[in-house]
């Protein structure tokens, strides 16, 4: 009976000659997708420390309102659109601000509408504060002298009531008053990909936390 020769073993070179073309597409498709999945959590992550930024500012909000009224001083946030730093100043003691307009950039121009305040302490705490020399940080547990936001994170504008226009670059000012007032104001904070705005309440210091951008409206910009 005759026998059939046996198959050849796979030579020791044909088994180490490496990948096959379709198991280089299954690791290329393994590398993508994973790829693709580090990019939403890095996404995710920006997003969590911009939400957590804007809890803290909006607790700060309330935390200078409240300083200002027990310790009978005029306080203001500061918020540096150029550097993304924002942080506490109080003034020495029963302080005004200038009554003026401020341009885009945070300048000081010419004075005029004093109308703009709602009633006669705002308007006389508002006319005593000369110079900014008049504030100095303010330091305390809960709120530290300096803060930067998040990077990637930026104030796309800050509105506030003694301006004309929405700031988008310079610096604005956030005042509290020792009669338990503060300024009506829009801040919009976002990280490229989602925006949140605080909207403070001028009688009360309470804000108010919107998952987007809510335009200042017109009504607002006219008092």
């Amino acid at each position: 009976m005759a026998h059939r020769p046996a198959s050849a073993a796979p030579s020791h070179s044909s088994r180490e000659r490496g990948f096959t073309l379709l198991e280089l597409l299954v690791v290329i498709g393994v590398v993508v997708a994973l790829g693709m999945a580090v990019i939403p959590s890095i996404e995710a992550v920006m997003g969590v420390k911009t939400r957590e930024e804007v809890g803290k500012l909006a607790g700060s909000i309330r935390a200078m309102y409240g300083e200002a009224a027990l310790s009978g001083r005029t306080c203001r946030l500061v918020f540096d659109l150029d550097e993304t730093l924002w942080w506490p100043e109080c003034g020495a003691g029963r302080v005004r601000v200038s009554q003026r307009e401020e341009s885009s950039r945070g300048a000081r121009v010419e004075e005029k509408a004093k109308d703009k305040w709602t009633t006669e302490e705002e308007k006389e705490a508002m006319a005593e504060v000369e110079a900014k020399r008049a504030f100095a940080p303010y330091e305390s547990g809960s709120l530290a002298p300096n803060r930067r936001l998040p990077e990637g994170t930026t104030f796309e504008s800050v509105w506030t009531q003694h301006q004309t226009e929405p700031y988008t670059k310079g610096k604005a000012y956030l005042y509290f008053f020792p009669q338990g007032q503060t300024e009506r104001a829009y801040l919009h904070v976002g990280d490229g990909r989602d925006t949140y705005t605080i909207i403070v309440n001028p009688m009360t210091g309470r804000t108010k936390v919107v998952g987007e951008k809510v335009p200042v409206p017109d009504r607002e910009m006219r008092k």
